[in-house]
């Protein structure tokens, strides 16, 4: 008796035990096919490019810029897929750059120095921006400086109608070497010349004696040197001697910067009051969100269309609030008032969405250079 209940027990431990296997083998079975399951119904890592690989360089001048033409072109290489705007005080425009990342704005300056400011944004929020200075003078200064050896600096091919548009030129310059990168191309397109380049910089006079002086402008000191024959004026073209500067005065200084050893030598000088600060633009963009008439909501901003405001639809001829869509990418230049709120909307880039008919058909995304013929 004693050893048939002994063998019931045994069995039955038995039994239990591999019950129990069961059950814990069943479940970790389940577990592996639920987390397989959830991993393949996980989204997608996003391939948006990172920020870091986009950047925004101008190819057709630099910063100081001295010009003697009122209309310029300006060009440069963003990345595929980015809108350019151009900030100014004399004008506000957004383009598209083409399949290459190439623009080319045609741009009109205000005579003496301009502050521009070019901006590159896409769908995904990317957004860099650049900062010049270009200086419009009728005010010739060759014959100061007729002792340097001076090579045509690079926009002055602007001039000559048989030349190649600088757009064409960075182009076959792209193509030529596609294979070395894009940021290697980026790079050899903005090396700097090493002959004299036309320049002027402007600012506070922080310091000054004979030989030089040291100009302040947005915290940067820029260090200018002064000759004998250097021509001082005040106003539009008043003489004046170098006696008559002092500290804190606003001043142009038009001459010749040398890549070689990084000096800048002043063949005019002039003084000017210091101009009142430029009015607060900037770049918004977003996903239209709402449409009400003319007024357009995207990321918590309002903008209102006027019939001041240039609209551009990629894609569509004559563009006007009614060829907009809720989920169109908005592209904007908008004046800000003292309390940081929108004032007024200068100018509109609008890509359609999908919701948007014109986002069906082929758009020519490429009107960079279309936008300087």
């Amino acid at each position: 008796m004693k050893k048939e209940v002994l063998i019931a027990i045994v069995s039955g431990l038995i039994l239990g035990l591999v019950i129990t296997i069961g059950i814990f083998t069943a479940n970790r079975s389940i577990n592996q096919q639920r987390a397989k399951k959830q991993i393949r119904s996980a989204p997608t890592p996003s391939l948006i490019p990172s920020t870091a690989n986009k950047s925004i360089n101008l190819t057709s001048h630099e910063n100081f810029d001295l010009v003697e033409d009122s209309i310029i072109n300006l060009s440069g290489v963003a990345w595929p897929g980015a809108v350019v705007a151009l900030i100014s005080e004399a004008d506000n425009q957004i383009i598209a750059a083409d399949e290459e990342g190439i623009f080319i704005f045609k741009t009109k300056l205000i005579k003496g120095f301009n502050e521009i400011t070019l901006v590159a944004a896409d769908e995904t929020g990317s957004l860099q921006t650049q900062n010049l200075v270009i200086t419009y003078s009728t005010s010739r200064i060759e014959a100061e400086i007729s002792q340097f050896n001076l090579v045509t600096p690079a926009y002055a091919e602007e001039a000559s109608p048989a030349a190649e548009t600088v757009t064409e030129k960075i182009k076959e310059r792209l193509q030529d070497t596609a294979s070395e990168g894009l940021v290697t191309i980026k790079e050899q397109l903005t090396n700097k010349a090493t002959a004299p380049r036309k320049k002027a910089f402007i600012g506070k006079i922080a310091s000054l004696d004979e030989a030089g002086l040291t100009l302040i402008y947005k915290e940067q000191n820029y260090n200018v040197n002064l000759k004998p024959e250097t021509l001082y004026v005040k106003g539009a073209n008043t003489a004046m001697d170098f006696e008559d500067l002092k500290v804190n005065d606003f001043v142009i200084a038009m001459g010749w910067f040398h890549n070689n050893s990084q000096e800048f030598t002043a063949a005019r000088l002039s003084r000017i009051s210091q101009p009142e600060a430029p009015a607060n633009r900037r770049l918004v963009s977003g996903r239209i969100s709402e449409i009400d008439g003319q007024k357009i909501s995207l990321n918590g901003k309002s903008l209102t269309l006027t019939k001041k405001t240039d609209l551009t639809v990629n894609g569509v001829d004559e563009a006007n609030s009614e060829d907009l869509a809720l989920g169109d990418n908005l592209f904007a230049i908008v004046t800000l008032d003292s309390n940081g709120d929108i004032d007024t909307v200068n100018s509109v880039y609008v890509l359609p969405g999908k919701n948007n008919p014109a986002g069906l058909t082929p758009t020519n995304i490429n009107n960079a250079t279309g936008s300087a013929e």
